[in-house]
């Protein structure tokens, strides 16, 4: 048997260790402290998207603990019971996690839910850092609010009737707060996954030139996340769906499975409306569409609905519980709604001419009603 040297063994040795460190680094294991009186309703729930992942973890002695494996850097989210209980619902929290290893989760309840942070992670403080300056601005922007349109703006823009030029007022303030924030931690940490997420789920806010100038500025490892490709999918998609565009042709399955293409509709003025089963605004807006459908069904015009629901039973309950007299689709992996028409936010509508030709989008309350009698008197 031939004699293994001093050396070779030392050699053995650290890759015996390096291997077990990676091994053991494969995962993330979250560790997390609950602050505040969870009502006894101990119950942390954590998700996430990319992977589709959902795991439970019992609250014991204000502790929580759970284990996930790790493939790529993702948004993991948190979710309490409490929450759920006390307050009749709950927003997700997310926590970046960019590399395996372990994050103490600290969730702080008090009377406007519950609310988590962690010190760990380059990306989760990149990430932070741009929350707090965000919640900065809103409270500087409600501030204005309140001093040009009164104490009670606030809840008047949340209620039946708000008031159009103070919500308008509003939009333009976050929209600017929030693009001088995304291009300054943009720019700062290009090689951050915070930056990745920041861009992706601000760039709303951003005009075409900017979003495209700070995707550039990106490192290609950044770039090669799932953010970074889905930035890349909207520059395009951007320009696929502006006003002037003809979307190229597609094919989704409607509801008893036969085909629906979009150039089906040639001919004719189109409206497309993109919604969901479990958006309620876009179910809101329907007994109106509905209106709309039965004025203008004569004159050459048609309706497109087409569902990003990635549950077929939900979309097809909804479908037959609304009963809408015009053609459905299911856009499943939202394909179409994503990569041709840029949809980032349910409802959305588009009107294409009869050439195929987008001619509006994004109209609003009375905005649709006033292009469509401009389009068909």
């Amino acid at each position: 048997m031939k004699k293994i040297t001093t050396s070779a063994r030392i050699l053995l040795l650290f890759t015996a260790l390096s291997t077990g460190a990676y091994a053991q680094q494969k995962t993330v294991v979250i560790k997390g402290t609950v602050v505040g009186d969870t009502r006894g309703y101990n119950r942390m729930d954590m998700y996430s998207r990319n992977p589709d992942r959902y795991d439970s973890m019992n609250v014991v002695n204000n502790t929580f603990s759970g284990e996930v494996p790790f493939e790529a850097p993702y948004r993991l989210l948190f979710a309490s019971l409490h929450d759920s209980k006390v307050r009749g619902g709950y927003a997700p929290q997310a926590i970046l996690i960019d590399k395996p290893g372990t994050y103490h989760v600290v969730a702080t309840i008090d009377s406007n839910g519950t609310h988590y942070s962690s010190v760990d992670g380059a990306a989760q403080q990149v990430y932070a850092a741009f929350s707090a300056e965000q919640d900065k601005a809103w409270e500087t922007i409600e501030k204005a609010m309140k001093q040009k349109y009164g104490e009670d703006v606030m809840k008047s823009l949340y209620g039946k009737n708000p008031n159009a030029a103070a919500a308008t007022d509003m939009e333009t303030m976050e929209k600017a707060a929030t693009a001088k924030l995304v291009q300054r931690h943009v720019s700062k940490h290009p090689g951050s996954y915070a930056s990745a997420v920041i861009l992706q789920r601000n760039s709303g806010s951003l005009d075409s030139k900017t979003l495209t100038t700070l995707y550039e500025r990106l490192t290609p490892g950044i770039k090669a996340l799932r953010e970074g490709e889905a930035i890349k999918t909207e520059i395009a998609a951007r320009k696929l769906s502006a006003n002037g565009a003809t979307p190229a042709d597609f094919t989704l399955m409607n509801e008893v499975e036969k085909a629906v293409k979009l150039s089906d509709y040639r001919g004719k003025y189109l409206l497309i409306d993109f919604w969901a089963s479990w958006c309620g605004p876009c179910r809101a807006s329907f007994p109106h569409m509905r209106e709309l459908y039965a004025q203008y069904k004569d004159k050459n015009f048609e309706i497109l609905s087409i569902s990003t629901d990635r549950d077929k039973a939900a979309w097809l309950k909804a479908v037959k519980d609304e009963n809408n007299p015009w053609p459905q689709a299911h856009d499943a992996k939202s394909e179409v709604s994503k990569n041709t028409f840029n949809v980032q936010v349910l409802p959305t509508l588009f009107i294409l001419d009869p050439k195929g030709k987008i001619i509006a989008q994004k109209l609003e309350g009375g905005d649709l009603d006033k292009k469509l009698k401009e389009l068909m008197p």
